[in-house]
């Protein structure tokens, strides 16, 4: 006789293990990853009111202007630094169609609550591939996006981040508003802590010569969102006092405040009222003002036939982010096949020159036998180069005189750097580096200009067994 008071256990455990092994199965076809199972049960929890706002962030690299005849590499979502402005209410469902149109693997970090697999930090979307992030956006306020893929300092300063704006569920009270992003760039080395350039919505001084407009006694809304990797600034807004929402939460009471301190990473919601008409300028006060952080707003009267929530936000707000955004792309001028801006050092910035005077010969191990030198200032990072070790810089090793500037252009179809020194040494890069501005992608090139003689080696961070050298005579 079967003993059903010990077997039913024993089957109530085996469904258990199937729920479970069935509820954790995720799909991954083809390049692409999908959170079906995790949106599902978040949908459940929305309330009816809800919406579902979908988007599409595209990383493809181009070339931009950041400043007025400044043209740089850029990694992007969707072709401008910032990427696109993303908007819901507390509460919606937000879906995310991240496509990485890139050689290197990108992810798309989302600033806010949401599950693990949202999080855009292990799940490292590789080139040509997918993935869907899929949450509820909350807490309401100013929050951001941007890629977590190491050197995340670097990725960030490329281009990779942009705006998340999460709008309370009650309205808010009318205001004209603004979105600011602060973003850094340096054309010697993104590792700098003090780069040549700071931005307002990735451009340099632009708001000095396009301001931002408003109308007396009407509030003006800013969503102020750090992503530059500098120490700490205070913005402040000249002609008032105004009020802060501290990190940006709308949780979060607000202060009245003459200027706001702002670390990496963080933001801030600011409300500034003028009952005068006049030019009021904003700014991060110290260094970053004297390279680009700086703007100013041109308050002026209504009209007598004004519109309100077209010429003046008195009971209807009016969102500017289209306005900024068009700016932008207008500004910044992307073209993936334009030239970027070449020996470009900020005239506030003297690191490039102290990089070189401190310039010093690194000899291998081995001798360089001058018969087997190439005379010349022009290298090729030849075809399947990775696989090649120190024959991949073609030629190699070459002879060039003080003063002369080599050049090295990328003929394979993958990414590549060319960084001074030995590979897993601490003076790695310290001479030159490609691979702290921008990897140097098919097609593209990267120069350096020599002026002291001596044996000097250089290799491929991503790839360290590729090897070079340069013998520069006196």
């Amino acid at each position: 006789m079967i003993n059903f008071k010990f077997i039913a256990p024993v089957i109530l455990g085996i469904l258990v293990l199937m729920t479970i092994a069935a509820g954790s199965n995720n799909t991954s076809v083809s390049g692409s990853v999908n959170n079906t199972s995790s949106a599902e049960a978040q949908v459940q929890n929305l309330e009816p009111q809800s919406k579902t706002h979908e988007y599409t962030l595209v990383a493809e690299e181009t070339t931009l202007e950041i400043a007025p005849g400044v043209r740089v590499d850029a990694w992007t979502y969707n072709g401008t630094i910032p990427g696109p402005t993303l908007t819901a209410t507390e509460g919606d469902r937000v879906i995310v169609h991240f496509i990485n149109k890139t050689p290197l693997p990108h992810t798309v970090h989302f600033h806010g609550d949401h599950p693990s697999i949202q999080d855009g930090v292990f799940e490292q979307v590789m080139a040509n591939e997918t993935y869907t992030y899929d949450f509820i956006a909350t807490p309401a306020g100013a929050l951001m996006y941007h890629c977590h893929v190491s050197p995340v300092m670097q990725h960030v300063r490329m281009g990779l981040y942009g705006a998340f704006i999460v709008h309370p569920k009650n309205p808010l009270p009318p205001a004209r508003e603004y979105v600011l992003v602060s973003g850094e760039y340096d054309t010697q080395n993104q590792l700098n802590p003090f780069p040549e350039y700071y931005m307002f919505n990735g451009y340099a001084g632009g708001y000095l010569t396009t301001p931002l407009p408003a109308r007396t006694n009407e509030t003006v809304r800013i969503y102020l969102i750090n992503l530059g990797l500098s120490p700490s600034y205070g913005m402040h807004i000249h002609g008032t006092l105004f009020k802060a929402y501290p990190s940006g939460i709308w949780q979060n009471p607000p202060l009245r405040v003459q200027s706001w301190e702002l670390g990496s990473g963080n933001a801030a919601i600011l409300e500034a009222k003028w009952p005068w008409p006049g030019k009021f300028t904003f700014h991060y006060h110290g260094i970053p003002e004297e390279r680009g952080a700086m703007g100013y707003f041109n308050v002026t009267n209504p009209p007598v036939n004004a519109i309100d929530g077209k010429d003046v936000a008195i009971t209807k707000s009016i969102n500017m982010v289209d306005w900024q955004t068009n700016l932008t792309t207008t500004l910044q001028k992307a073209n993936a096949s334009a030239t970027v801006t070449t020996s470009l050092v900020h005239p506030h910035s003297n690191n490039h020159s102290m990089m070189m005077e401190k310039e010093q010969p690194q000899k291998r191990s081995s001798n360089i036998s001058s018969s087997n030198n190439s005379i010349t200032n022009e290298v090729s990072i030849v075809k399947n180069a990775a696989t090649l070790g120190d024959k991949s810089y073609s030629p190699n090793p070459i002879i060039v005189e003080t003063g002369n500037t080599v050049t090295w252009t990328n003929m394979d179809n993958i990414v590549h750097t060319v960084t001074s020194g030995e590979p897993n040494t601490v003076n790695a890069g310290e001479l030159f580096d490609s691979g702290l501005t921008a990897l140097i992608m098919p097609s593209k090139s990267f120069s350096h200009k020599f002026i002291h003689p001596g044996e000097f080696s250089y290799f491929c961070r991503v790839h360290p067994t590729m090897v070079g050298d340069v013998n520069v005579l006196p």
